[in-house]
């Protein structure tokens, strides 16, 4: 009688695994998490991904260039309630997806890496630690200086710091991606984390004949003279309806020949959509929704200059800004605040605002 095959165990033994779990955005699109997933593969490794199925990805497993990806069924949540549930949920289910993989890269050394948002996974780790898994901790945010920068999360700030010390223990090794964080994580927890940027994977550079991108909706037939361009999430903490009201400021001051390029996706879309409505900006500001990897090249072709908005909140000072590291690869000009990260980013080769208002972004841009 031929024996029935178990899906969550693999047939080949050789080499190291290594599991990723990212909970907040499926690969590839989450590009710092993919270029990890690459790396390790070029380095002999079986990887799995494991992500959640939102924004078009679909629930279930595949495999991409020699990678498993494993996308559990997921949401985003908005609203303290809502996204506490998505919290809730997505550990759990991403917890259980992760301990499958695991057993299915069995037969070799084995490696768990965690990417937060959020910071619930401190029981995976420390089992799969206790099961000889090397484990790693990738803190994309600091999760506790977003909640406090939040008033409906404000309250909560000590239950993610808490959940933040327990992580980071439950970790070997601790990775981020802003020598902010990590001397952060150096002083409250006296952990040495290793920096790791993120940037543009080369392979993906298309040549300069590629199309370029077409606008979801065109606004008008004229060719403006400039394009500033926004792409990345979409929340509270973004500043992209600061950026819509910049576009105002200039208008009414007499400024033409420009337009903006909106890519991107989150929770503060509606707030974004529905300023630039009111202030009737829908023929400078074109909204495309969110872009994946291969719409990214042609996106910056677009472009000529990225609009960094995110405010001087203490969350913000702490982030090492995709957006920012991706037009700087491609010699594209930042217009940005001086958040110190951004501004050790930029090495004095943006346009930094004078300081964090508005006003003064806004004549950055100008």
């Amino acid at each position: 009688m031929p024996q029935r095959k178990n899906p969550h165990r693999a047939a080949s033994t050789a080499g190291p695994g290594a599991v990723i779990v990212v909970f907040n955005l499926p690969v590839p699109d989450d590009h710092r998490v993919w270029a990890e997933a690459r790396a390790l593969r070029a380095a002999g490794y079986r990887v799995s991904v494991v992500c959640p199925a939102i924004r078009g990805a679909r629930p279930g497993r595949r495999e991409l260039e020699g990678i498993e990806i494993r996308c559990f069924r997921s949401f985003e949540g908005e609203g303290r309630l809502a996204t506490i549930l998505e919290g809730a949920w997505t550990t759990f289910t991403a917890g259980r997806e992760a301990r499958r993989a695991l057993a299915a890269l069995r037969g070799g050394p084995r490696a768990l890496q965690v990417c937060n948002p959020p910071d619930l996974s401190f029981a995976l780790l420390r089992r799969a630690r206790r099961r000889g898994v090397r484990t790693l901790y990738d803190q994309h945010d600091v999760v506790p200086l977003l909640a406090s920068s939040r008033p409906s999360f404000a309250k909560l700030a000590p239950f993610f710091l808490a959940c933040e010390r327990r992580t980071v223990a439950a970790a070997d090794a601790v990775f981020t991606p802003s020598v902010e964080q990590a001397e952060r994580l150096r002083e409250l927890y006296g952990r040495e984390a290793v920096i790791v940027r993120t940037a543009p994977v080369e392979r993906t550079t298309q040549p300069a004949d590629a199309p370029p991108v077409v606008p979801a909706e065109p606004a008008d037939s004229s060719t403006p003279d400039t394009v500033l361009g926004y792409l990345g999430v979409i929340g509270e903490q973004d500043g992209v309806v600061d950026l819509v009201e910049a576009v105002h400021q200039l208008k009414a001051a007499g400024h033409t020949g420009f337009r903006v390029e909106l890519a991107g996706d989150g929770p503060a879309l509606p707030a974004v959509r529905a300023r630039t409505a009111e202030l009737g900006l829908e023929d400078v500001i074109r909204i495309r929704g969110w872009i994946g990897p291969a719409e990214m090249d042609a996106f910056f072709r677009g472009i000529d200059a990225m609009a960094v908005p995110d405010p001087g909140i203490e969350f913000n000072h702490y982030c090492a800004m995709n957006k920012v590291t991706h037009a700087m690869a491609r010699a594209i000009p930042v217009v940005l605040r001086p958040l110190r990260e951004n501004t050790r980013l930029v090495a004095g080769a943006g346009i930094l605002a004078e300081d964090l208002s508005l006003p003064a972004f806004t004549a950055a841009l100008a």
